[in-house]
């Protein structure tokens, strides 16, 4: 197998058909805007063929000069047909042996296994560039609301890897030349130097990744019954407080009142729960389950006991106890 730097005619006929069909509509970048880093030598694409054909291909980002110390993967796909075949380790090995002699580095953003959606699957990505010469780093980022652990890959000849704080430069510069001018950068990228030993990103990381499972898990179990996001919450809620008024529910559950606002309305809608004017302030209303309400919350505490059982499987009776009361002690009163 071999790799060649394909030209912008190359990298436009593979657009449409490659691109669009590996990746989500969200995450590629439209033609007009890859185009125009193309031709001012920011992106540069390179194909890996062998006796048959393309069997993958790679697109990066670099600063635009002649001879770019760092270029950031944008984009790398194996053909379908012959993902599973050890295809994309040879192709790392290509990109090393590429570097060698060169004084350049590529990086790789890896989903952080903490926050990521399927946590398995990041994980098995980090080993595979792993395989494949890469090492892990202290740099981290968010990009578009994803964070990422930044790995890099250098040739085995180079005599010092870079430093992390000079990485977290090269990253930066790159990203803003792939953010779109449409974008304010510091709302939707953020590169930083991640702790290695910090118990409140810890904290934080581990609770997300639990909210964003059970959201995850709930949307699914509810979707028959027409319920999404937080709406099954304020049924639970008004299920233990009938009468309570939409602020008390925005104030309980941490929402805010136009977002509950709209809850509401829309539970009413799919017949859920119903409103009565508040006779001693009439500018509230109070809220109240209807028939099918009240036969529903049953469903949604089995499906929650269900959530609840499959995240603390690992864990033993005793040490699920001591986890509430442990998190209980932080809840300020």
């Amino acid at each position: 197998m071999y790799l060649r730097t394909l030209n912008i005619e190359e990298m436009g006929s593979l657009y449409t058909p490659c691109l669009k069909r590996d990746f989500p509509p969200d995450e590629l970048m439209p033609w007009k805007l890859m185009e125009p880093l193309i031709r001012k030598g920011f992106q540069h694409s390179v194909g890996f063929f062998d006796s048959e054909g393309l069997a993958a291909y790679a697109l990066f980002i670099t600063d635009g000069g002649d001879s770019p110390r760092t270029a950031l993967l944008n984009y790398f796909a194996v053909e379908p047909q012959r993902r599973g075949s050890g295809i994309g380790t040879e192709c790392l090995r290509l990109m090393r042996e590429a570097l060698r002699g060169r004084g350049c580095r590529i990086i790789f953003e890896v989903e952080d296994p903490e926050a990521a959606p399927d946590p398995d699957y990041a994980r098995r990505r980090i080993d595979f560039y792993k395989r494949g010469g890469a090492r892990s780093t202290g740099v981290g980022s968010t990009l578009f609301g994803v964070e990422y652990l930044i790995m890099v890959l250098e040739s085995e000849d180079t005599e010092a890897a870079i430093a992390d704080r000079e990485l977290a430069a090269e990253l930066d510069a790159l990203y803003h030349i792939t953010v779109a001018a449409k974008f304010k950068f510091d709302e939707v990228c953020r590169v930083k130097l991640r702790e290695s030993s910090s118990f409140s990103r810890d904290l934080g990381r581990t609770l997300t990744f639990l909210m964003r499972s059970r959201k995850r898990f709930m949307g699914e179990k509810l979707r028959e019954y027409g319920l999404s996001g937080g709406m099954y919450m304020i049924l639970l809620h008004v299920d233990r407080h009938p009468g309570s008024s939409q602020d008390a529910v925005s104030g309980h559950l941490y929402l805010d009142k136009c977002s509950v606002a709209r809850k509401v309305k829309k539970l009413e809608e799919l017949g859920y729960l119903y409103r009565e004017t508040d006779q001693s302030d009439r500018r509230q209303n109070k809220l109240y389950l209807t028939e099918s309400g009240h036969g529903l919350t049953p469903t949604i505490r089995k499906y929650l006991g269900q959530w609840g059982n499959e995240v603390t499987a690992p864990l033993t009776g005793v040490e699920k106890e001591t986890l509430i009361t442990l998190l209980m002690k932080t809840i300020k009163k």
